[in-house]
């Protein structure tokens, strides 16, 4: 006897029950790939805002890290609350080691905000800029740790004339309504006294 031939293929609902299924899957699929996507344009959108900041600090640092004490009167490091100026071995544009005076200041701009400026021989740029309402000044570490508003520090009778003397280190400091005080302390790598000297030991 022979058995009764079954029907070859699917049925309608096992039809519509695997339509169902591939529809579900690729909403999540396609969930998860927007979700991808708005995390990726955040990350983005992070780095853009970030990378600007992150290549003035390094700029900044490296300036500064490299200055050296000078003798003559004119080529000294001084400075004040709201800039700075002397001799740097790593200028933004120059061949390595290649000395020149260099200027960075902190300028109000009104209703523009707040600028970190640079200057040196032939260049000048505004390398950042804060919103309105940001505090932003320089201070000056001396080797006892004292924080002063200017550089050299205020003249006594003793020393009338600078010395050369170098700070250990100088302060970038910002505070904003908007965002958490950022306090960047950059120090100084060169020796502290422009001839050699028992106290640079």
């Amino acid at each position: 006897m022979k058995s009764i031939n079954r029907q070859q293929g699917i049925t309608l609902l096992e039809l519509l029950v695997v339509m169902v299924l591939l529809s579900v899957i690729t909403a999540l699929l396609m969930q998860g790939l927007s979700q991808s996507l708005a995390i990726y344009e955040r990350v983005q959108r992070r780095q853009y805002e970030g990378v600007p900041q992150l290549l003035v600090m390094q700029w900044l640092n490296d300036s500064v890290a490299s200055m050296q004490a000078e003798l003559d009167a004119p080529r000294q490091l001084r400075g004040d609350s709201f800039y700075f100026e002397g001799s740097s071995q790593q200028p933004l544009v120059a061949q390595n080691g290649e000395v020149q005076p260099v200027r960075w200041s902190i300028n109000q701009r009104g209703a523009g905000g707040v600028t970190l400026d640079y200057r040196q021989p032939g260049r000048n740029w505004t390398l950042f800029r804060w919103p309105e309402g940001t505090q932003v000044t320089f201070s000056y570490l001396d080797e006892q740790g004292n924080t002063h508003n200017q550089w050299p520090p205020e003249q006594t009778l003793i020393s009338l004339r600078p010395d050369g003397r170098m700070p250990v280190a100088i302060q970038l400091m910002v505070s904003s309504p908007a965002m958490k005080p950022l306090n960047w302390y950059i120090a100084l790598k060169g020796r502290t006294y422009p001839r050699n000297d028992y106290r640079d030991l």
